[in-house]
């Protein structure tokens, strides 16, 4: 299995004609400013110095505002910046995102003459009532145009979803997964909406007229969408923003379900769910002798600060019940019984 490495650039609010009621990009990446083209290449070999060449997979990233809004000539300088890198093989291909109404033919040629491969798309929601409430500026029907242009195009689909937006339900949000299996979406990324300073959201917050989900609700409800992600097939990258000096001091964090190990905590929902729903229907818990799974899914199995760990030795009466296992593909548990026999959970 080949190992997946991103090296990635932040356009904060470029290319953007709206203001979303909850977007503040520059205090969610952290950067205050947009990356330059120049330093582009610069940053790439800086990278690449510190990634193996085999058995990985290289690829650069434009994230935080919408690519394909910039001008053509802005686009083409920043994708020109990477092709000599594309050309010789140290970079495999590019990423971008972008809105839905941002995208046509045209702009699909573009990007596909210059090495991109994954266009993720800043659905947020399928639900039009729920785009209106946040001002996203598009609708639901965007949303479908523009996903199967970039399926025609022969691009890898990605839709980033948004949980607990103004007039969001759970179940507006699994319509909303629904929609992108339909739609062709391979990639997804999972984010509860966070209430930053000098957004629009804010304001409503301080108003009483919005009420962010608390940590543990918005854990469940993400839990809720990876999970149905999953089995549709589509591969989640993340879950939970990636944390900004900002969001850590709370300096810029007003409210809302933030946290540094938020996907960790989503990922140990999952598992805790998948404990609890098997050991109520065992028939003989005494003969369980052992919970086997993956290295590399040792946290969020095991659970974090141990949560799932101390569930189950609870329940069972006993320890060291949890062991890793190379022979346990990565995201499979096995249980395992005193007579030898073992079940997939």
């Amino acid at each position: 299995m080949k190992t997946h490495y991103t090296i990635p650039f932040f356009i904060p609010h470029a290319g953007c004609p709206f203001t979303c009621i909850f977007c503040q990009q520059k205090k969610i990446s952290g950067r205050p400013g947009r990356a330059l083209v120049g330093e582009v290449a610069k940053t790439i070999r800086r990278h690449l110095m510190t990634i193996p060449r085999k058995r990985t997979v290289r690829e650069v990233a434009f994230f935080g505002g919408s690519f394909t809004g910039l001008s053509r000539s802005e686009q083409e300088a920043y994708l020109k910046a990477v092709r000599p890198f594309i050309r010789n093989g140290s970079i495999h291909r590019i990423r971008i995102s972008t809105r839905p109404d941002l995208i046509d033919d045209q702009v699909l040629g573009l990007l596909k003459k210059y090495g991109v491969r994954s266009i993720e798309l800043g659905v947020q929601s399928i639900c039009d009532d729920v785009l209106k409430a946040a001002k996203r500026g598009h609708t639901a029907a965007d949303v479908r145009r523009a996903s199967r242009l970039i399926i025609k195009h022969g691009f890898v689909l990605g839709h980033q979803i948004m949980v607990g937006l103004p007039k969001s339900t759970p179940d507006k949000e699994t319509r909303t997964v629904r929609a992108a299996a339909v739609l062709g979406a391979k990639q997804a990324r999972v984010y509860p909406v966070l209430v930053v300073r000098g957004t629009e959201l804010a304001a409503l917050w301080k108003k009483g007229r919005y009420r962010p989900l608390g940590i543990d609700e918005a854990v469940a409800r993400c839990a809720g969408v990876v999970d149905r992600l999953t089995k549709n097939g589509i591969t989640v990258l993340r879950c939970g923003l990636h944390p900004s000096e900002g969001l850590l001091t709370g300096r810029d964090l007003l409210a809302g379900a933030f946290h540094e190990s938020f996907g960790q905590m989503v990922a140990t929902h999952r598992y805790g769910e998948l404990f609890k729903a098997f050991l109520k229907k065992e028939k003989n818990p005494d003969a369980i002798r052992g919970i086997l799974f993956n290295p590399v899914d040792a946290a969020s199995v095991v659970g974090y600060k141990r949560k799932n760990a101390e569930f189950a030795e609870a329940f069972l009466g006993r320890k060291k019940l949890f062991r890793t296992s190379d022979s346990v593909d990565r995201g499979n548990v096995i249980v395992e019984y005193g007579d030898g026999h073992r079940k997939a959970l």
